[in-house]
This record gives structure tokens, C-alpha cells and sequence, in this order.
């Protein structure tokens, strides 16, 4: 599996407005449709994600991105992960600390079903359904989805 974390200016941004309300930067993108800006982020909340709350992220956020793009005709979009996503990038793993998983490894036909306990960028800690404490690697990982 991949470590692919957010990064660059704008990401790094993004993480500094929302990181202090308890959201967590997912994935991030940002391209250009039809000359103007679009920047489309995906945010985490351990409670969920309120309606209320992203519209002051986006009111404290898209002052910032417009100064950083240098325009004022910007389109920022929020979304959330979804109850099953499937994970992307390793460090998604540590976005979903406590979330429950599934994780299919190198040639194996089995899904690993648990609760993700702990991450960081070269490892994970997942409580599987039979009590056990497994610790992956990205290498380890062919595929993985949060379920309920």
C-alpha cells in the first residue's frame, strides 16, 4: 500500500484550519476547471462531520487559499471519508485510529477484520476480531476499507 500524505502549501494550510477543530485532512486535491481554482478536501471527525462546522472551515479556509493562489474565484468543496471507504494510503490509517477495518494481505483469499489501535507512517497496530494485536507494514497491505 501506498504513503501518500497531503502535502504542499495548500494542504499544509487546509491541516492548520482544520486540525485545530478536531478534523483530520484525509485526502486533498486541487486543479484547474475552466480557469478557476478548484479545491476539493476530504476531512475526518471522530463524532462526524456537522453541516454548521464546515461552513466556518470554509469561511476561516477560503481567505487563506485565495491569498495563496492568488485569486478570489475559488471553489473549495468539503466531503466526508464515507462509512466504507476503502483506504488509499497508509497514513489513512492513522486518520482512523479506533475506526474498524478490514486490511487483505499479499495472497492471502481472507479479509483481517478489527479496530485500528494505533499508527504512524511505517507501521499499525489493528486489534483483529479474535482478540489478537497484529502490526502491519504498507507492504503488508494489499488492500484495506474502514467498515461498520
Amino acid at each position: 500500500m501506498y504513503n501518500r500524505k497531503p502535502e504542499g502549501p495548500l494542504a499544509e494550510a487546509v491541516r492548520e484550519i482544520v486540525e485545530p477543530q478536531g478534523y483530520r485532512l484525509v485526502s486533498f486535491s486541487s486543479e484547474v476547471i475552466r480557469q478557476r481554482p478548484h479545491v476539493h478536501c476530504v476531512l475526518h471527525h471522530p463524532e462526524g462531520i456537522v453541516l454548521d462546522a464546515l461552513a466556518e472551515l470554509h469561511r476561516a479556509l477560503e481567505p487563506r487559499l485565495e491569498a495563496l493562489l492568488e485569486t478570489r474565484d475559488l471553489r473549495v468543496e468539503f466531503s466526508s471519508p464515507g462509512i466504507s471507504r476503502v483506504l488509499t494510503s497508509f497514513h489513512e490509517f492513522d486518520v482512523f485510529c479506533g475506526c474498524r477495518v478490514q486490511v487483505l494481505c499479499p495472497g492471502a483469499s481472507e479479509w483481517i477484520s478489527g479496530t485500528i489501535l494505533s499508527a504512524d507512517e511505517g507501521s499499525c497496530v489493528i486489534r483483529t476480531d479474535d482478540g489478537r494485536e497484529e502490526t502491519f507494514s504498507p507492504e503488508m497491505i494489499t488492500k484495506a476499507r474502514l467498515t461498520e
